[in-house]
């Protein structure tokens, strides 16, 4: 396992982080590249913010205005296998 490795967890605020056994979270930002495990490789992507469009109303979910996603449409779940940083 490399330094900056560890397991996906999203926070309450709706961030994504990775989180790694005796070391602080890193926030996953938005614009920036990290590796996600996907059918047992990691694979390179980007964090970008989706706002929640429609009527005021339905424009948030669970206090959120919108949500974080990867731009490669791989599912992110919480304690799947990340790595901040998209080069080996």
């Amino acid at each position: 396992m490399s330094e900056k490795e560890g397991v996906l967890i999203i926070q309450p605020r709706g961030r994504w982080t990775i989180v790694r056994s005796g070391h602080q979270p890193i926030e996953i930002t938005s614009g920036e590249l990290f590796r996600v495990e996907v059918n047992g490789e990691l694979k390179p992507t980007r964090m970008e913010f989706r706002h929640f469009t429609g009527t005021m109303k339905a424009r948030t979910l669970r206090g959120q205005s919108g949500e974080n996603y990867s731009v490669d449409g791989y599912a992110l779940r919480n304690g799947i296998r990340a790595v901040i940083g998209a080069e080996d």
